[in-house]
């Protein structure tokens, strides 16, 4: 069975030959690998247009050499199909560039003005963006909508190239943002602090960005979902619990969550949920309320809530499970407690399938190698059904 075959059938909850082995190495190990700086593998200005780190050619073909090098299964999800903007064009520059660190500008340019970002690319680390397009939500919430492109042409040539570029090693998906605290996160400027109080202080715009969020995610999902170039859909919601609560999610982001997942189902494509930090309560209402193929990456404490024993036998039967093993307890410590901790998740979850090996979010850069070949290790020997 090939890995793809294996991931999917692991995500639809069903019985693959043996547990995938999938750890979460999607940024910072395969740039390590390659010994150059990281932000060789970051094209600027693309990565300020795009609004998500992962989609990025270059960062694409690094990982798909750590998964041969590691021999492990696969989970690509580095392009989408992209919708260009009649109505928005961007000009970019270099601000400041030393021996650590590259710090670029983005300027947008919109027929009611212009808005610009900044990233800072550190030399060794991911690249993260310091300032936000939107600095005053109640001012430039007129400019919200250029971020929703009117859905005309789709250029799906980069889905393509990582479909031919994946084979049967990998699993493809393709990234759906939904409306939250996170998303807006990416666009305006502020973080929690500024941006939780929104829900209090505009409500009204609130109400208004999540209408028009939804109804281009539902626009786009319905123009893309026939394609045969991806098998999943990978909803991104990292940190969602940790961030805004259940009752924020429940009035902001579940919707989304709902329509997705239905769309998902009906055109026979996973749906693929990514929550990172607190996720129990969401496992529950996305088992009662939603149609999700399998959720991910179940953190257990202290960074989660997750227990994983406990998740499957409540809502195995109806989502399949990714992650859990510590990105730092785990993950960074000796071979010896790393394998007893992946042991321990194959026998809590891996009964009658629908689960996947991997980590609670993604591996740190110092992560040891030999960690993950012991990982992979473990999977071959305890793993099989």
């Amino acid at each position: 069975m090939t890995s793809r075959e294996r991931m999917i059938l692991a995500m639809r909850n069903k019985k693959p030959d043996k547990v995938p082995c999938c750890p979460d190495i999607s940024m910072m190990i395969p740039l390590k690998l390659k010994e150059r700086p990281f932000w060789e593998f970051f094209e600027y200005e693309e990565f300020q247009k795009k609004y998500y780190a992962m989609e990025t050619k270059k960062l694409m073909y690094a990982y798909k050499d750590a998964i041969d090098y590691f021999g492990m299964d696969g989970w690509a999800f580095y392009a989408a199909p992209k919708v260009k903007s009649k109505e928005v064009s961007y000009e970019y520059k270099i601000l400041e560039k030393t021996e650590g660190k590259i710090i670029s500008r983005t300027i947008m340019h919109t027929p009611e003005g212009d808005l610009f970002s900044d990233t800072l690319f550190p030399k060794y680390n991911p690249p993260w963006v310091i300032k936000k397009y939107i600095k005053d939500f109640k001012k430039e919430f007129k400019f919200l909508k250029y971020f929703y492109p009117v859905i005309e042409d789709i250029d799906y040539s980069d889905v393509l190239e990582m479909k031919n570029l994946f084979g049967s090693s990998a699993i493809i998906g393709i990234p759906i943002l939904i409306p939250s605290l996170i998303h807006l996160d990416q666009i305006a400027d502020g973080g929690l602090a500024v941006l939780g109080l929104l829900i209090y202080d505009h409500p009204d715009l609130i109400i208004k960005y999540k209408e028009m969020h939804e109804e281009w995610t539902e626009k786009y999902l319905k123009q893309i979902i026939s394609s045969d170039l991806f098998d999943e859909v990978l909803i991104g919601a990292s940190g969602l619990i940790t961030w805004q609560g259940i009752p924020i999610t429940k009035k902001l982001s579940l919707d989304s969550i709902k329509s997705i997942t239905k769309i998902c189902k009906n055109n026979n494509k996973i749906s693929h949920l990514h929550c990172c930090g607190f996720s129990r309560d969401l496992i529950k209402i996305c088992a009662e309320q939603t149609d999700l193929n399998i959720i991910e990456p179940l953190e257990k404490p202290p960074q989660g809530d997750c227990n994983l024993k406990e998740i499957k036998q409540m809502f195995g039967n109806k989502i399949a499970l990714k992650g859990n093993l510590h990105t730092s307890i785990d993950m960074l410590g000796s071979e010896v407690n790393l394998e007893k901790a992946a042991i321990k998740c194959i026998e809590d979850a891996a009964e009658n399938g629908g689960y996947i090996l991997s980590t609670g979010d993604q591996c740190g850069r110092d992560t040891p190698l030999k960690n993950i070949f012991k990982m992979i290790e473990v999977c071959n020997r305890y793993g099989k059904y």
